[in-house]
């Protein structure tokens, strides 16, 4: 999805309020209205418009996969909670927690970006691990076919260009929306008083205890590591490590700085909810979180 272009208000309205998904056996197909335009296409030809293998079973996904229910734990330094009532902001690596953001409102279109899902697992695992059982294309039909906040805007753009179809002259752009600092102050994924010069990343742990980390920290952070989430011990040694460093570096050796803080409420199985800034549109290109 990194081909940033403009999106239309009544090509996504008319498209996601259409779109059907019928999964046959042998041939799933879907259906929509591009404008005055009733399409229907094998579900192999909308994975190509959207530039996704077709792949993988098309079935639901049963209730908490074991596959699934493992990459969510290893994520989030292994809660123990069941998917459907685990949470976004769980996941510890703010390059995957960034991800799972994207993947809420721009590729699932869900209105609830706090809660994490099977469909946010199976995209965040073949991002992980290149590969996955799952057919991602069945996964995005059968969300567009959930009705609620119009989104869906990228997906709708690409499909009307895979049909060289074009743009009403007559529709209405849709102002593009970022998952800027101000979204990720909102969604606690840095502190308030964080600016673009200066980020401390919020990390959350199984126990509901939440640690301050000052942006960047490759070597706790990447998510070339061979764990993708952190104990508070290898965060506490690491922070010590690199604050003995700092001080041993510099002429004036102030003091170390307390990274470990409790939120009130910071239980981890009761977050509150915050505006997604959803509208008829989405959220379709959003900054590189470095």
């Amino acid at each position: 999805m990194g081909d940033e272009r403009e999106q239309y208000y009544l090509l996504t309205k008319i498209f996601v309020e259409s779109f059907q998904f019928n999964n046959k056996h042998y041939e799933p197909t879907v259906a929509f209205r591009i404008y005055g335009n009733t399409v229907t296409m094998p579900l192999k030809d909308f994975c190509c418009a959207l530039d996704i293998a077709p792949v993988g079973t098309a079935s639901r996904i049963d209730d908490n996969p074991r596959d699934l229910l493992e990459l969510y734990r290893g994520i989030t330094d292994d809660d123990c909670r069941t998917i459907q009532r685990g949470k976004i902001r769980n996941i510890q690596l703010p390059a995957i927690k960034y991800f799972a953001y994207y993947i809420a409102t721009s590729i699932l279109g869900r209105e609830n970006t706090s809660n994490i899902s099977s469909y946010h697992l199976a995209f965040l695992n073949i991002a992980l691990t290149g590969h996955t059982s799952y057919h991602l294309g069945a996964l995005i039909a059968r969300r567009l076919t959930t009705r609620g906040p119009i989104f869906g805007g990228t997906i709708a753009l690409r499909v009307l260009t895979f049909l060289n179809l074009p743009i009403d002259p007559n529709d209405v752009p849709l102002a593009p929306r970022r998952l800027d600092i101000t979204a990720m102050k909102s969604h606690h994924f840095v502190t308030t008083d964080s600016t673009l010069d200066s980020m401390v990343y919020r990390m959350l742990f199984s126990d509901g205890e939440e640690k301050e980390i000052p942006l960047p920290q490759p070597g706790l952070l990447s998510i070339d590591r061979q764990s993708w989430s952190c104990t508070k011990e290898e965060v506490d040694e690491h922070l010590k490590i690199k604050d003995f460093h700092q001080q041993h570096d510099s002429e004036d050796v102030g003091t170390s700085y307390d990274h470990t803080v409790t939120y009130p409420g910071a239980s981890s199985s009761t977050y509150p909810e915050y505006d997604p800034s959803s509208y008829y549109g989405d959220t379709t290109s959003w900054d590189r979180w470095d």
